[in-house]
This record gives C-alpha cells, sequence and structure tokens, in this order.
C-alpha cells in the first residue's frame, strides 16, 4: 500500500480525517484513496491529534466506516496487523474494515503464520521478524490472576455476522444481475461517451475531495457540449468545497437551484469541522432554463441503509425522486461518475435510456 499523499492536499489530521469521513458517501472515491487517507492517519500516530484528540485507537476507530468498499485481501491484512501493533481489537478493526471479527482473527493469525516461516538463518532480518511474531502474538493474550500469559478467547460468529456475510454476498450477486445489461463504459468520461448527444439529463455523484474538483469544470463543459437545449445537469457534492463546485459547474451552465439530499435517521460525524451532518446537496444545472418547467419539491429523502450490508454509496429511492423530477419515460440519462452502476440500474427500472462512464475497475 502507497504511504504517500500528495503533499499539496496534506493540512491537518483534522482535514485527511474529515475528507476520508465524508467520502463514505462518495461514488468515485476508491478504496485505494481510503485506505491511503487512513493509513496517514495511523502513521506517527496523527490519529491521536483529530478533533480535541484520542488516546485510545478503538474510540478513534469508532469514528472510521470503510463498509462500503470492498477493500482487497492483502491491504485488508496489512490494516489488520497494522491496527493490531497499534493495540486495537479485533471488534474495533473488524467495524471499522467492515468485516467480520473472526476475518481478522483469520487474517492475523495468517500474518503470523508467514513470518515464523521466514528462514531462520537469515541473519538480522530473521531475528527481527521473529521478535514482531513475538509481539504480534503476545496483543492476542491476556495475563491470569497468577501472572499467567494465556491466548484471549477467539471471538466467534454469531447469527447475526453469518447472515451479515450471505447478505453481502447475495446483494454483490443481485447487483451484478441488475446491471449486466446497462451499458457502463470503462475510462475517462470525456473520452469514452464524447458521442453521446442529445442527452435529456445528466445525474451524477462526483468524487468530492479537493484533489478532485476539476472534474466538475470538466463536467460543466461536457454538460454545455452534450445536453439537449434546456436539459439539466444534476449533481451531488459533499460540503468543504461547495463554493468552489458552483463556480466551476457554472462556468458553462445556468444555475438553477440546490437540492436538500435527507439522510434518513442517519448523520455522520465530521471531525474537520466538528459537525455532525446528515445531508448532502445536490445542485440542479441546466443548459439555458433558470426557471423549471414543472413544481417540484427540493428535499429529497434518503431512505436509511444498513452500510455494513451494502456496499453501494447512494440510495435508490433518493435517485429515483430526482430522475422522476427531472426526465419522463424513454429520455437519455447519463452518469460520467457511475461507480456501482446504482444510478443507471434506477433509470433502467423507470423505463429510462441509460449510460454511464467509470474510470476506476
Amino acid at each position: 500500500m502507497e504511504l504517500e499523499i500528495d503533499k499539496k492536499f496534506i493540512e491537518t489530521p483534522d482535514t485527511i480525517h474529515g475528507r476520508l469521513l465524508e467520502t463514505v458517501h462518495i461514488s468515485g472515491y476508491t478504496m485505494e484513496r481510503a485506505c491511503i487517507g487512513l493509513d496517514w492517519l495511523l502513521t506517527k500516530n496523527r490519529w491521536m491529534k483529530v478533533g480535541d484528540g484520542f488516546d485510545d485507537i478503538n474510540i478513534f476507530l469508532e469514528t472510521i466506516n470503510l463498509s462500503k468498499f470492498k477493500i482487497a485481501v492483502d491491504k485488508r491484512k496489512k490494516l489488520s496487523t497494522k491496527l493490531s501493533e497499534m493495540q486495537a481489537t479485533q471488534r474495533a478493526t473488524a467495524k471499522a474494515i467492515g468485516v467480520s471479527p473472526m476475518t481478522i482473527n483469520s487474517d492475523l493469525k495468517k500474518d503470523v503464520h508467514n513470518r515464523t516461516n521466514i528462514d531462520s538463518n537469515d541473519g538480522n532480518n530473521g531475528n527481527l521478524y521473529k521478535q514482531d511474531v513475538q509481539n504480534c502474538t503476545k496483543k492476542n493474550t491476556v495475563l491470569t490472576k497468577d501472572g499467567k500469559e494465556i491466548l484471549k478467547p477467539i471471538e466467534n460468529k454469531n447469527e447475526n455476522e453469518l447472515a451479515k456475510e450471505d447478505r453481502i454476498l447475495e446483494e454483490s450477486e443481485l447487483r451484478k444481475k441488475d446491471i449486466k445489461d446497462i451499458e457502463i463504459r470503462k475510462g475517462d468520461f470525456k473520452k469514452v461517451l464524447a458521442d453521446v448527444y442529445n442527452i435529456d439529463a445528466i445525474i451524477t455523484d462526483p468524487p468530492y475531495p479537493k484533489e478532485y474538483i476539476n472534474c466538475f469544470s470538466e463536467l460543466s463543459l461536457y454538460a454545455k457540449e452534450h445536453l439537449k437545449d434546456g436539459g439539466f445537469c444534476v449533481v451531488y457534492s459533499g460540503q468543504f468545497h461547495i463554493p468552489e463546485v458552483i463556480k466551476r459547474l457554472s462556468e458553462n451552465l445556468t444555475y438553477v437551484w440546490t437540492f436538500c439530499l435527507y439522510h434518513s435517521g442517519k448523520t455522520q460525524l465530521v471531525n474537520g469541522v466538528n459537525i455532525m451532518c446528515g445531508w448532502k446537496p445536490i445542485f440542479v444545472f441546466s443548459k439555458g432554463n433558470k426557471k423549471m418547467r414543472f413544481t417540484a419539491s427540493d428535499i429529497v429523502v434518503s431512505e436509511k441503509m444498513e452500510k455494513a450490508s451494502h456496499k453501494w454509496q447512494q440510495s435508490e429511492s433518493g435517485v429515483k425522486n430526482l430522475i422522476e423530477i427531472f426526465t419522463k419515460p424513454t429520455d437519455l440519462i447519463v452518469d460520467p461518475f457511475a461507480g456501482s452502476g446504482t444510478f443507471l440500474k434506477v433509470a433502467n427500472e423507470l423505463k429510462r435510456n441509460a449510460i454511464g462512464a467509470e474510470i476506476n475497475e
């Protein structure tokens, strides 16, 4: 895992932590970026400087939720090992990463096994590995009253955890079937969607972090060139860079309104500003028309989802309302930042023509 982050965008642990929390809801934000952000916070104990300060890694991990990402096994093991070495419990690690405690327990056991297989004749390096194994093993032990060291009880999967894992697999397979007939082109939308014109509406959720801010300018220009006259560009956004987002989208489009996507029953702590956030803005721009052709409520409710068992980041209920507001059956909808394909799936179900692009595999 790369540990470097572009220094141009590093400000404080609060800033990185705040962006990491906000990206839980970003369709274009990758697992790699999330892991890099978390790893940076864990390095040199930067996590202890977040907010008013933390002195317990397990309490800090309660603010992290990477369950929407499907983390590669090797990266998960590296995070698990690093957190174990920082005295994080397997339960806290599992909850933050979005897997069962048994999975973390298995990862740590395999890591210890692999290290013990290092050639004992490997000089100083071998001794260092052995010391690492001893340290890691000790973290999985407890002391009895008479001072003896015994292994901690292994956390067994309960019925809820087993049901959750089954649900994840089932939903993943269903999602693959749901989007198999939807056209999602791989690559930069400016190139792979260059031949798509006469679009009735662009409805999309670009990445929010500052390093991706230019994508809003690129989206504005694409919408100007490819939307029908009077067509709409409906864009999800985070809260950190609202002035800049509006400025960039306004470069080629007409600002119409800001909708509120209300997250029913759920809030997210953004430590960078100490705000409990329960909504996000959806900016509505058009190619020419300031006034909408119809009456619509500017509050869209996103029904509560169990993030631990569902990796698709935006709710179908929220985008369903937007599609019905801004388009009619047989209209063409484009999502340049398709991510998992949620927006396109809902559009297809509502009898709209849909096509998207996704730059990440």
